[in-house]
């Protein structure tokens, strides 16, 4: 039957062919065998999965590894207040500008013995775990109050990426913390996989907790996988600078600091719309 022709309808999950004609790729019956010459084909459909299963082009990332605050959410002004009100209750000041060019990066228990250490000030463990519960109780009353939001592009580049490989979080901040805003901002269902701060010995920038991370989400995909086979998404150049050493391939985003600061990764992005992804690394696979 040589030339088949096209397919006029495939709606109901049946071929609709006009005069017998039918795409010689899919029909299930040899050309021999078709006697429906001049009559439509309603053959079943082949099974096909949906597109967002298909594989993609390429087989990297095999997983992308976020960080949280300031890559998935605009949350850096409300640790910046959280830690200012909690330092300031102790006669201690900490302004914007020493807060984003030194603290970005630590956890918690990082960022007030950077804090103290940095004043000569002693910390005795009753006052460190007093620092830590009233940070953490001022966070979340921010977050529950709605003081955040996910960062431009963020949904639709998730969405995207999560349809191809597997997504995780890897964060200094709280576990609870990241699972409120992550509920915020709708995107929980994307990150089966979340190594929070309490979930790690050393904190960031140590690399230690993306290390953790990926073996995670190897042993999810049964797949021994490499810092190489995965893809870093990060806004600290101190975090940065650990991770590239350490083989991880990184998209850094430029919210908390200017992209000059940034230059150790290997790609930079001012935002994560999907757009200006593309341009920067198009190897990433994430369609026109």
């Amino acid at each position: 039957m040589g030339n088949r022709g096209a397919v006029l309808s495939s709606a109901s999950g049946f071929w609709l062919l006009a005069s017998g004609f039918c795409p010689p790729a899919f029909c299930p019956l040899p050309s021999a065998f078709c006697v429906l010459r001049s009559a439509f084909c309603l053959l079943p459909l082949p099974s096909f999965p949906p597109p967002a299963t298909f594989p993609a082009m390429s087989d990297w990332p095999a997983a992308v590894l976020f960080d949280f605050d300031g890559v998935l959410v605009n949350s850096e002004p409300l640790h910046y207040q959280a830690f200012r009100n909690v330092l300031a209750a102790e006669h201690h000041i900490l302004d914007e500008e020493e807060y984003y060019r030194e603290l970005i990066g630590f956890d918690d228990k990082g960022a007030f013995r950077h804090f103290y250490q940095k004043r000569k000030l002693e910390l005795p463990p009753k006052l460190f775990l007093s620092l830590m519960t009233r940070k953490s109780e001022v966070m979340m009353d921010l977050i529950y109050r709605q003081q955040f939001s996910a960062l431009p592009g963020v949904e639709e580049f998730v969405r995207m990426l999560w349809r191809r490989c597997p997504l995780a979080i890897c964060s200094g901040a709280l576990r609870e913390e990241i699972e409120a805003m992550l509920e915020g901002i709708a995107l929980r269902d994307c990150f089966p996989i979340i190594t929070a701060a309490e979930d790690v010995t050393i904190g960031k920038p140590d690399p230690s907790g993306y290390l953790q991370t990926m073996k995670l989400v190897g042993e999810k995909k049964g797949r021994k996988l490499e810092p190489k086979d995965c893809l870093i998404v990060e806004d600290a150049p101190t975090v940065i600078h650990t991770v590239r050493a350490a083989g991880f391939p990184v998209l850094a985003v430029a919210t908390s600091y200017p992209a000059e600061k940034l230059a150790e990764a290997n790609w930079v992005v001012k935002t994560l719309e999907p757009a200006e992804v593309r341009r920067a690394m198009p190897k990433l696979g994430l369609g026109a």
